[in-house]
C-alpha cells in the first residue's frame, strides 16, 4: 500500500528533469522522450512525481515508451493506472494501434492485451524513432495491440502531385514506374515556371545534377539525348531540354492540369479537428483552373510548389520594411535579366542588391556587367551579417568549380572600387523622396543607425519561404522556426551549420501526422536557404517507393553531393539572405543545387563530408543513452 494517494496528470516542460531521472533509475533510453511530453502522463504523489508513461503518435499508430515508477513502489498499482489511461487516451484519439519495445517486460505488457511480433512487422512511421533507431537493444521484444482495425488505401484514385518543376515531374516520373495514377496540378501556364522565371542565369550545378534518373529512362525511347553531363546550363535549359519534352509524354500529358493553381487542401468529409476515421477519407485538393474552382479527390499528395513565388521582405524581422508596399514598383525580387530584358530598368541608375546568397552574387555580377558597359550605372550590396565567409564560399576547394568561382568572382567585385558595401545593414524602412528615389534606412549590430539615400532601384535577393496556407486544414508538423518538415530541422539548420552536406533523409523525415501527406522539394526545407535540386530528386524516389508500399526502396536512401569547401557549426553568418536557387541555389552546401524552382527527392548518400557535417547536429544536449528498453 502507498503511504500517500497517486494522482496522474499530464507531463509539461518543466517536468523533464524528474522524467528523465525515473528513466535513468529504471534502464530505460532517454533519447527522443522529451519530444514527445505532450502525450506522456504521470504519476504524482505527495507533490512528487512517481512514475511515468508515455506515447510517441504517429498518425494512426503510436508507439508506447518510458513507462517506469520510482525504485521502491513497483507493484503498487501504479503502473497500472498511467498505462490505463493512455490506453483510454488512445482510444479517443483514434489511435488504431500501439507498439513497443521491452528487454525485460514482456509478460507485464502481454496481461494488457500485447502481443509478440517481429520488427519486420512494425508500422514503417514507427522505425524513425529513437527507439527504433537504436536506443533500444536488438534483443528488445516487439510487441502490438490493436485497438481498430486500420482501412486499406482507397482503390483507383490518384495520387496528387502539386507543382511541375523538376521535383514534381520527377515524382510524376517515379510515380509512372510504379504503375501507380497521379495527377500533376501547376499554377503556371507551362511547366518549370518557376525556373523560367530566372531563366537567364546559368547554374552552377551540372547536367549530371540537373535529370532526374527515372525521367531519363522515360525519355530515351523517344530518342531524346541527356546533354553532356560535365555542362553547366542555364535555367531556362533545363526547362526546354528536360521537362518540356518529359511532359510532352502521354502517359504525362493526359495527367498534367497547367493553369491550375491549387488553393485548399483537407480530408473528404473531415475538417482539422475530427479523428475518427480520419485516414479512410480521400484527400480534397480544391484548385482553380480557367476562372472556375474545382475538386480533385486523391489517396494521398506531395507537395512540390516550391518557395520562389513567396520570397522573404527586406525587413531583417522578417516582416516588410515601412514602407516596403510603397515603394513596391522599385524593388525587383529574386533576380532580375540586367543585362538582357530588363536592362533598361537598370541603366544609369544606381541599384541596391539587398541579400547574401547565391542569387544576390548573380545580380551583382550582372550588375557590374552593365556598370562596365553603360556609364553612370552604380551598384551597392547589403548584407545583414558582418561575416562573408558563407558568401564566398570555398573557392577552389568547392566541387563544383562554377560554383566556387562564383563565391570568388564576388569577393573580387567587393575588394574592387566598383561597388559600394554596406555591412551588417538590417533594414527597418524604405522611405520615397520627392526626388522619385529611395532612402533605406536600417541599423548595424550594435543597434546604431544606417542610412543610404539616392537609390534608384532595389534588388531584393533575401530568400524566399513556403506558402502554408494550402495545408491550413491538414495536420501538419514543422519545425518552429524554418518552417520545414520537423524532422529535417536540426539538418539545415543554418544556425547550427552552414556546410553543405545534409545527412540522408527520405519518406520518414518528408511525412507529416497526416498520413499520406508529404512535402517534397525545396519547400520540405521550409526557410533554410540550402537546398539541392539533386535532392529533390531523391525525396520523390523515396516518397514513392513508400506509397507503392516499397518500403525496403524508400528507406534505402543515399545522398553524395559535392562539397562546398565551407563548412561552419553555429555559424554567425548564417542570416537569412540566401536565396534557395538561381545560378547555384544559394545553398552553400554541396552541390547539385539546381535551383529554386524546385528540385525533388532524394537518393543520394552523404559521405560524412568536413567535420560539422558527419553527426547531426543537435539543438540541445543530448541526454545520456540507456543501455535497454522496458
Amino acid at each position: 500500500m502507498l503511504l500517500n494517494p497517486v494522482s496522474l496528470r499530464q507531463a509539461g516542460a518543466s517536468d523533464w528533469p524528474a522524467i528523465e531521472a525515473l528513466l535513468l533509475a529504471n534502464k530505460l533510453p532517454t533519447e527522443g522522450a522529451r519530444e514527445h511530453l505532450a502525450t506522456s502522463v504521470l504519476a504524482v504523489s505527495n507533490g512528487g512525481v512517481v512514475g511515468c508513461a508515455g506515447a510517441e503518435v504517429y498518425g494512426a499508430v503510436a508507439l508506447l515508451r518510458s513507462v517506469a515508477v520510482a525504485p521502491g513502489l513497483h507493484k503498487k498499482g501504479i503502473g497500472r493506472l498511467m498505462l490505463q489511461t493512455l490506453l483510454q487516451q488512445a482510444r479517443a484519439r483514434d489511435i488504431a494501434s500501439l507498439h513497443l519495445l521491452t528487454v525485460t517486460a514482456p509478460e507485464y505488457f502481454a496481461q494488457y492485451g500485447f502481443k509478440r511480433g517481429t520488427l519486420a512487422e512494425a508500422p514503417a512511421a514507427l522505425k524513425a524513432s529513437a527507439e527504433f533507431q537504436g536506443a533500444c537493444p536488438a534483443c528488445a521484444a516487439f510487441m502490438s495491440l490493436t485497438l481498430r482495425e486500420l482501412p486499406k488505401a482507397q482503390d483507383g484514385l490518384p495520387v496528387a502531385v502539386l507543382g511541375a518543376g523538376p521535383v514534381g515531374l520527377a515524382a510524376a516520373a517515379q510515380l509512372i514506374e510504379r504503375g501507380l495514377p497521379f495527377v500533376v496540378l501547376e499554377a503556371g501556364r507551362e511547366v518549370g515556371t518557376h525556373l523560367q522565371d530566372y531563366g537567364h542565369v546559368r547554374l552552377f550545378s551540372p547536367w549530371q545534377y540537373n535529370i532526374d534518373a527515372s525521367m531519363a529512362r522515360l525519355l530515351a525511347p523517344t530518342g531524346w539525348m541527356a546533354p553532356p553531363d560535365a555542362e553547366l546550363p542555364f535555367a531556362a535549359e533545363v526547362v526546354e531540354r528536360v521537362l518540356k519534352p518529359f511532359a510532352a509524354l502521354p502517359a504525362v500529358a493526359c495527367a498534367l492540369k497547367l493553369g491550375a493553381r491549387v488553393t485548399a487542401l483537407s480530408r473528404e468529409g473531415y475538417d482539422k479537428v475530427k479523428s475518427t476515421g480520419r485516414d479512410q477519407a480521400a484527400f480534397v485538393v480544391r484548385y482553380v483552373q480557367d476562372g472556375r474552382e474545382q475538386s480533385l479527390r486523391a489517396r494521398a499528395v506531395i507537395d512540390a510548389t516550391g518557395t520562389w513565388s513567396t520570397p522573404n521582405p527586406l525587413g531583417a524581422n522578417g516582416l516588410p520594411a515601412l514602407g516596403e508596399a510603397a515603394a513596391a514598383s522599385q524593388i525587383f525580387h529574386g533576380i532580375p535579366d540586367v543585362l538582357g530584358a530588363q536592362r533598361l530598368r537598370y541603366t544609369g541608375k544606381r541599384t541596391l542588391v539587398v541579400g547574401a546568397g547565391h542569387s544576390a552574387a548573380n545580380a551583382l555580377l550582372y550588375l557590374a556587367e552593365l556598370a562596365r558597359q553603360a556609364p553612370g550605372t552604380r551598384l551597392a550590396w547589403a548584407v545583414r551579417s558582418p561575416s562573408l565567409q558563407r558568401v564566398f564560399g570555398g573557392g577552389s576547394a568547392d566541387a563544383l568549380p562554377a560554383r566556387g568561382e562564383l563565391g570568388s568572382a564576388l569577393q573580387r567585385l567587393r575588394e574592387s572600387a566598383e561597388m559600394e558595401f554596406f555591412s551588417g545593414l538590417r533594414i527597418t524602412e524604405v522611405r520615397r523622396e520627392s526626388s522619385g528615389q529611395l532612402t533605406v534606412l536600417g541599423t548595424d549590430a550594435q543597434q546604431q543607425p544606417i542610412e543610404v539615400p539616392g537609390i534608384d532601384e532595389i534588388i531584393c535577393a533575401t530568400g524566399q519561404r513556403p506558402d502554408l496556407r494550402i495545408g491550413s486544414e491538414l495536420r501538419l508538423k514543422l519545425d518552429p522556426w524554418l518552417e520545414s518538415t520537423e524532422a529535417l530541422g536540426p539538418l539545415i539548420d543554418p544556425n547550427l551549420h552552414s556546410c553543405g552536406t545534409v545527412r540522408p533523409h527520405g519518406h520518414r523525415e518528408l511525412s507529416h501526422p497526416e498520413p499520406g501527406f508529404y512535402t517534397v522539394g525545396v519547400k520540405s526545407y521550409g526557410r533554410a536557404p540550402t537546398f539541392l535540386m539533386a535532392t529533390g530528386f531523391e525525396q520523390a524516389r523515396s516518397v514513392v517507393a513508400a506509397l507503392a508500399g516499397d518500403l525496403e526502396a524508400a528507406d534505402r536512401v543515399e545522398l553524395d553531393l559535392p562539397e562546398t569547401g565551407v563548412c561552419s557549426l553555429g555559424a554567425a553568418d548564417a542570416d537569412a539572405g540566401s536565396s534557395a536557387c538561381c545560378g547555384a541555389p544559394a545553398e552553400t552546401r554541396p552541390a547539385a543545387e539546381a535551383l529554386a524552382g524546385g528540385a525533388s527527392p532524394l537518393s543520394i548518400t552523404a559521405p560524412a563530408s568536413s567535420s560539422c557535417c558527419g553527426p547531426k547536429p543537435t539543438r540541445e544536449a543530448a541526454a545520456p543513452a540507456a543501455r535497454c528498453c522496458g
